[in-house]
């Protein structure tokens, strides 16, 4: 039996917070001295799906932080269990 996914739409506003608030929830490149250090850093979610603009897909073990996440950023949004249709 697969494991229970989370779908997340999400509105923020104003861009200096999308961009923290994607820093803190995805993993991304981090790069300095114009590309001489490279490195990924570790958001919350490692593994998602982002089947359209502020839509997530997510595992459902992701949830608790993620809520706490869009707490602390005041940000809109609304989750879904979904489960696949087999």
């Amino acid at each position: 039996m697969k494991m229970a996914k989370i779908l997340m739409i999400y509105s923020i506003g104003e861009d200096t917070k999308r961009i923290t608030f994607n820093r803190k929830l995805f993993s991304y490149k981090i790069q300095s001295h114009a590309g001489k250090y490279k490195y990924l850093s570790k958001g919350i979610l490692t593994q998602y799906e982002k089947p359209l603009r502020s839509v997530i897909i997510f595992d459902k073990e992701k949830l608790l932080e993620t809520k706490k996440l869009c707490k602390k950023f005041n940000v809109e949004v609304k989750f879904y269990e979904i489960a696949e249709i087999l």
